[in-house]
């Protein structure tokens, strides 16, 4: 190892780069030891080779030691005034639907001092409604240029089945506060390793399916072969986004009987917070009901129902954008006349 080179520079980099940080009694060890050094290696002062060989190398580590020795608390001193800074330049949401949603968080890392330093790895904790909800460590290393900067990319992601199994109050909301704080562990000189937190806050939004019910039903005609009702269902959008309803296929059991099918196009939009009434027509067929369908019209108590299908959708929301929804209700409705 070329041990005059390296003090020669050791105690360039106290002077000149750091010498604004350092009190008096530290440059006046150092520069004298670094102008001799300097000298000696580039062979400025009239020393024969041998004499240069024999004493440069020694001066040289001497000025490296004893510089150091003078200099080493002021140059800790110099790296805590000047450490490293730590902020989240973005977040956002890169996956969302009704089942999971996904994060990513831009940490930048900007390094003020003239020499490079090593990222070892990050923890972070977050928090959703003021609760710890998610937390762990990843092993991210990362070279962080001398006067340079680095951006660190951390995902998380989770389903709303956890969500709302850790959070008891969230049914119903359509938002929740959210704090992440990150540690990045960061390998500084002579301080060692050092872990500095950053915060960020925002909101996540939770978006519900939109719920259909059939309302009731209506005998809009009747003749000898068949009738046409009207089926009255009411789609509740909860969310802050509209939803457009594109189509809709179904089947309706009556008291255990199959009574229609069908599939409606392009049924309407229902703008974010409010529900519509949807009204379906349907024919059905009086030789597949039997003479039962004419007791029912008279008798006008109510009938069991059963409803089953798939929504399509799509929503203003672009992340979420189009989507299937499957529903099977049941329950008790009379038929209107």
């Amino acid at each position: 190892m070329d041990w005059h080179l390296l003090g020669v520079y050791t105690i360039h980099y106290i002077i000149i780069l750091r010498a604004k940080h350092f009190p008096d009694h530290c440059s006046a060890v150092a520069k004298p030891l670094h102008l001799v050094a300097h000298s000696l290696y580039h062979n400025k002062v009239n020393i024969p080779m041998r004499t240069f060989v024999n004493y440069a190398t020694p001066l040289t580590l001497a000025a490296f030691v004893l510089g150091l020795a003078a200099c080493t608390p002021m140059v800790k001193q110099a790296f805590e005034n000047q450490k490293p800074q730590v902020s989240v330049v973005d977040q956002r949401l890169t996956g969302l639907d009704f089942e999971r949603v996904s994060l990513a968080f831009g940490i930048q890392v900007d390094n003020p001092n003239p020499i490079g330093i090593d990222l070892q790895g990050l923890d972070y904790d977050l928090k959703l409604d003021g609760h710890s909800f998610v937390a762990g460590k990843q092993d991210k290393q990362m070279k962080i240029a001398a006067s340079g900067s680095s951006r660190i990319e951390l995902p998380l992601s989770m389903t709303f089945k956890e969500i709302e199994k850790g959070l008891s109050g969230l049914k119903g909301k359509d938002q929740v506060p959210y704090e992440l704080t990150t540690g990045l562990l960061i390998r500084v000189p002579l301080l060692g390793t050092v872990r500095y937190p950053v915060v960020s806050q925002g909101v996540l939004p939770i978006p519900q399916l939109p719920k259909l019910a059939l309302q009731g039903i209506k005998l809009e005609s009747i003749g000898f072969t068949g009738a046409t009702l009207a089926l009255s269902l009411q789609v509740d959008n909860p969310n802050n986004f509209s939803v457009a309803l594109n189509a809709l296929n179904y089947d309706l059991t009556i008291n255990g009987k199959h009574w229609a099918s069908g599939n409606s196009q392009t049924l309407g939009d229902i703008k974010e917070k409010q529900k519509s009434l949807i009204s379906l027509p349907v024919t059905i067929s009086l030789m597949d009901l039997g003479s039962g369908f004419s007791n029912l019209l008279k008798s006008g108590v109510d009938l069991n129902y059963n409803l089953v299908g798939k929504l399509n959708a799509s929503t203003s929301n672009k992340l979420i954008g189009n989507f299937d929804m499957p529903f099977d209700n049941s329950g008790r409705v009379k038929l209107a006349q």
